[in-house]
């Protein structure tokens, strides 16, 4: 699920919910995020075909008191494409060969139910959107998805935990609307290093199909005040999962 290893990248770009960041922001705090990099995976899914994402985010994050608002546009270079960066499969449509441009626009409007004052506990509700925006029918699934999920995330000591639970709506298809998870610990080497791992999982969309299920590995570290720069690795476990991948992220905070 491409756009998890996304939302991770954010997520260790500043945000309260990030594994070994700064605590949370007061309530007249504003902070605006600026993110991007360059994402690659490749695999089967099933197929006898081998397909290759290139995937280059955009992504903005604005946070002020309680709320946070995000937006990814992302541009895509694939081959041979099965399925979209959301691990959606791509239906009715030849996408063999190499397609380049506009992928989905994602966005989300979230809300800090608990922020790290009990406990230490920090949680967010989120609702997010996918807009159908893709270029070509081979870089999306041309649906408008919608999504409500909670983060999560308690620090002991130099360890952090963070998850997140969700429930998405496929839009107007006969996909089934599928509930998804994560999982994930970070550990702070250092005051500007974090290190750390994350198991993401997604239902099943058919009956016939696999769930998503991969792992990823990352380092995160603090450049300076201002920027950060993430690397990382990941490997699917599932016919719906990319065999494996990898990717780059750099954000500043302003």
């Amino acid at each position: 699920m491409k756009h998890k290893r996304i939302l991770l990248a954010l997520l260790l770009s500043g945000s309260a919910l990030a594994a070994g960041t700064d605590t949370a922001t007061s309530a007249d705090t504003r902070k605006l995020n600026l993110t991007t990099g360059l994402d690659y995976s490749t695999g089967d899914y099933g197929t006898n075909t081998t397909s290759e994402m290139w995937y280059v985010p955009i992504a903005a994050k604005y946070e002020t008191g309680r709320m946070t608002y995000k937006m990814t546009i992302p541009y895509l270079r694939v081959t041979n494409a099965v399925v979209s960066p959301d691990g959606d499969p791509i239906r009715g449509t030849d996408c063999s060969g190499t397609e380049t441009g506009l992928g989905d626009i994602t966005a989300s409007a979230g809300y800090n139910l608990l922020d790290g004052s009990v406990n230490g506990l920090l949680v967010d509700a989120v609702a997010k959107v996918k807009m159908p925006t893709a270029e070509s029918k081979c870089l999306g699934n041309n649906e408008t998805d919608f999504a409500l999920q909670f983060d999560a995330a308690k620090s002991f000591g130099a360890v952090t935990a963070f998850g997140t639970a969700g429930w998405k709506d496929m839009g107007d298809s006969d996909l089934r609307n599928p509930f998804y998870a994560s999982l994930g610990l970070g550990y702070k080497l250092a005051p500007a290093t974090t290190v750390g791992a994350a198991y993401d999982w997604r239902a099943r969309l058919r009956s016939s199909s696999d769930p998503i299920r991969e792992a990823s590995v990352f380092v995160s570290q603090k450049l300076s005040p201002a920027w950060k720069l993430q690397v990382y690795g990941v490997k699917g476990f599932s016919d719906n999962s990319p065999e494996w991948g990898g990717g780059m992220m750099v954000g500043y905070t302003y």
